[in-house]
């Protein structure tokens, strides 16, 4: 319990602005810039943990998510996709996970014309459901991220690219036996990645929350208080380094996450952490919802001067 109280007072006595959005506050993306005093270098949709799976109404579902963003009049540049993109590939046969890239890619070829850049989530590392067939499978050169890496076409599980005057930085949460957090050659690189241009404004999207109260939140939900060890798995073990890296480089103004299946958003020494739910709410269980939060997508806007603006959208998830 005092460790939980200690993180409270804290996180206060720092200033942290916090919005946790319920399911009910049903804002929607629009057609025209959220903000019309700034000059907009780039509209993004993202979309995180659909968590594919060749049933009907996961396939439905993402569709319909597709088909929206793709027919918006003021239609987003690109898709960030921050991970846990098919149901999961950790314990799973390697017939069941070809069976469920299939579907994410039936998918996306049908309804998505936008060029998707997408981030590794804990489910898309691939193993088997026992020791034998996963000592067999290590011999397949898609083992562990390399699958996941190969139908998403990354470039590297961490890598960067730049657009309309922004950068934007995948990162590789899934590192670290006890919880998720950068590993030392993926940190030095982030390093050098901020180094090289200061002026322009970045964007970092990886999976696991860098830092939310959703987290919290969805974390000290499921524990009694005095078994929380927070963040556990919820949230980066690594979050006071990364602040450290962001607070010397201003340039960083927003960071995107999925992962805990909660909305929320949070502002720290001058960085937006937007946890933007889940495109599959409860992982298409019933109810779809998890807790209070629905099936949901996000369409930001990012300005010329390095800030931004986002609306949640409640799409229909009805079968």
């Amino acid at each position: 319990m005092s460790n939980r109280r200690e993180f409270l007072k804290r996180t206060a006595l720092a200033g942290v602005v916090t919005s946790i959005v319920p399911n009910w506050l049903h804002a929607k993306a629009v057609d025209v810039p959220l903000s019309k005093s700034k000059k907009r270098a780039l509209r993004i949709a993202h979309i995180t943990d659909v968590h594919m799976l060749d049933q009907t109404n996961a396939e439905k579902c993402f569709a319909r998510v597709l088909r929206e963003i793709n027919a918006m009049k003021d239609k987003p540049n690109l898709i960030i996709n921050t991970g846990d993109s098919v149901m999961d590939e950790n314990h799973q046969t390697l017939q069941t996970v070809e069976t469920r890239w299939a579907a994410w890619n039936k998918i996306a070829k049908a309804e998505n014309a936008l060029s998707i850049y997408s981030a590794l989530g804990n489910h898309d590392v691939w193993y088997g459901p026992d020791e034998t067939l996963d000592a067999e499978y290590k011999k397949d050169k898609r083992y562990g991220k390399q699958w996941a890496i190969q139908e998403l076409k990354l470039p590297n599980r961490y890598y960067a690219f730049e657009k309309n005057g922004w950068k934007f930085i995948a990162l590789d949460s899934i590192n670290g036996e006890n919880g998720y957090q950068l590993d030392d050659e993926q940190f030095a690189w982030l390093e050098k990645e901020l180094s090289k241009n200061s002026s322009m404004p970045v964007l970092v999207y990886n999976h696991v929350p860098i830092l939310s109260m959703g987290a919290l939140l969805y974390y000290t939900k499921r524990k009694p208080l005095d078994e929380v060890t927070f963040p556990a798995g919820d949230m980066h073990n690594d979050h006071q380094r990364l602040k450290d890296l962001f607070f010397r480089n201003k340039q960083v103004k927003l960071a995107l996450s999925g992962h805990v299946h909660y909305v929320d958003a949070v502002e720290y020494l001058g960085v937006k952490y937007f946890c933007n739910g889940a495109v599959s709410g409860n992982w298409w269980g019933n109810p779809l919802a998890l807790d209070e939060f629905a099936p949901v997508y996000a369409i930001i806007d990012l300005y010329e001067d390095g800030s931004s603006d986002h609306s949640l959208v409640y799409y229909d998830s009805k079968v």
